[in-house]
């Protein structure tokens, strides 16, 4: 057994009581303690592989749960997309049709889409942040000639200013039904347990997409039924599927970090200040038109008054930007905004940076401001040469990125952290190519970003991530450890058993199916 603790020592047996580790140490030293308490059951692991329950510090649950109801063309081009479309569209009636691609993924466009059906609403994701609409989805969401995208959203006209299907950042424009209160529970208690329980996941750090899920996760914690723990961030407006108006709507009533239970809690806001890839403020969008310099969300001032506000609140912020250009104005605001409150205890994260470029100057201005940064190891997967997913340079430096899957059904097979790990180790993409070989780290530190480094991000080091005496009750079981295990063998990695709070949520060969 792997505690993985400070000197990451190793013990034969372990005691879990209420939830809470007890005792560690040789098999005769615990069944010891156990024979004094007749009504504690006995598991025999055989000589399995234990380590603490991994973390996933940002993810998206119910996205990736809607995603499996959603049409899969993942990896196809637009014609056989347009085939797939077709072929489920055909007898059947649809309120709405929404497939699934993923990242990189070229989109029919609106009239190719029409050719399928004008009647029936179609939208094709391929990812959070870009889709692509038929007629009868834009006429639903209102999305007409003389449609003005609302701010945090890029809504794409012709020349003679009729959309053109592609939008981005603003899936939340359409009035995609979601599935009812039932259904839902469903939906999340099978996508806890099979993507991320499945492999040794025991908390997650969710961004849930509707008001709806977040009710419906506090139905499976009242009943018993939640598979992992989970720490909700909210997002707040402007930003994509924003659930709350502003960050005064928790602060005005005194909700912050923390608020909940040890199962289910609130964690904390984010903040959008750009969108992805050609919507990310960049600098090197400086050269095209301004209207191309990214969905921008704020104003400066704007967003050191949320940070100040949310402070007051005790809630912890992150801060989605991408783009280079945002990364700094982020920086400059959190700069300002803890001069202005005289405190920088929160733990402020920035969700992406060092995805795609890192220099000495940004890793200082991180360091001095006690920011962490939070890139994607599985972003690599799908990733051209030009990324750089900086994870040595970042944790050379003294700071603790959060291992994290950040799908929302793009990446279905990314809610694996050993994935994650395995990325971390080979940098390999789908074709094979290494991106940026400098960056690799060792299998210790990779494990080390999904435990230790993610339960400092969400406030919860020394209960979770680690096993020793007063932690948590939270184990992953392996037949073989995983650390000796190839970047290949790593990927599709299960766990034996995953354990929460001393109770199995998860075993091998007994799928919720």
């Amino acid at each position: 057994m792997s505690t993985l603790d400070t000197d990451d020592s190793r013990a034969d047996a372990i005691l879990i009581e209420k939830g809470i580790v007890t005792a560690l140490g040789t098999t005769a030293e615990v069944l010891a303690r156990v024979e004094a308490s007749a009504d504690i059951p006995v598991v025999d692991l055989l000589g399995a592989t234990v380590l603490p329950g991994l973390i996933d510090s940002h993810t998206h649950v119910e996205f990736c749960a809607l995603s499996r109801d959603w049409l899969d063309v993942r990896g196809l081009p637009p014609e056989q997309t347009l085939h797939r479309l077709r072929e489920s569209i055909e007898g059947t009636e649809h309120d709405w049709l929404v497939a699934q691609g993923t990242f990189g993924q070229d989109l029919p466009g609106r009239a190719e889409l029409d050719s399928v059906s004008t009647t029936t609403p179609i939208l094709v994701r391929e990812s959070m942040h870009r889709l692509s609409a038929n007629s009868a989805a834009l006429m639903r969401a209102g999305i007409v000639r003389g449609y003005t995208s609302p701010r945090g959203t890029l809504v794409e006209l012709d020349d003679d200013g009729e959309p053109t299907g592609r939008v981005d950042e603003g899936y939340h424009l359409f009035p995609v039904p979601s599935p009812g209160p039932e259904r839902l529970e469903a939906m999340l208690e099978h996508e806890l347990r099979e993507s991320f329980a499945r492999h040794g996941v025991t908390t997650i750090f969710e961004l849930p997409a509707t008001a709806a899920g977040v009710r419906a996760y506090q139905r499976l914690n009242a009943s018993g039924r939640l598979p992992t723990r989970l720490g909700l961030t909210l997002t707040v407006a402007p930003g994509l599927n924003a659930i709350l108006a502003s960050v005064d709507q928790l602060a005005g009533i005194g909700l912050g970090s923390g608020f909940g239970d040890d199962r289910l809690w609130l964690n904390g806001v984010k903040l959008f200040l750009d969108g992805d890839h050609s919507s990310s403020y960049d600098s090197e969008h400086l050269s095209l038109s301004p209207s191309r310099w990214g969905t921008v969300t704020r104003h400066y001032a704007d967003l050191v008054r949320e940070l100040v506000v949310a402070d007051g609140a005790r809630l912890q912020v992150w801060i989605h930007a991408i783009g280079d250009l945002a990364q700094s104005v982020a920086l400059d605001a959190i700069e300002e905004a803890r001069r202005a409150t005289g405190r920088r205890d929160r733990r402020t994260r920035l969700e992406h940076v060092g995805n795609l470029w890192v220099d000495e100057a940004l890793i200082e201005r991180l360091r001095d401001l006690e920011v962490i940064p939070v890139p994607t190891a599985g972003f690599i997967h799908a990733s051209d040469e030009k990324g750089v997913y900086a994870f040595r340079s970042l944790i050379e430096a003294g700071l603790t990125p959060p291992g994290n899957s950040d799908t929302g059904g793009t990446q279905p097979f990314a809610t694996n952290p050993w994935f994650g790990v395995a990325a971390m180790l080979d940098r390999k993409n789908q074709q094979g190519i290494v991106v940026n070989a400098s960056e690799a780290v060792d299998v210790h530190t990779a494990v080390r970003t999904y435990s230790e480094f993610a339960a400092y991000a969400g406030g919860l080091e020394g209960r979770i991530g680690v096993l020793r005496i007063g932690s948590r009750g939270d184990c992953a079981v392996y037949r073989d450890d995983p650390r000796g295990a190839s970047p290949d063998e790593l990927r599709d990695l299960e766990a034996d058993l995953t354990i929460v709070d001393g109770r199995i949520v998860w075993r091998r060969g007994a799928r919720d199916d």
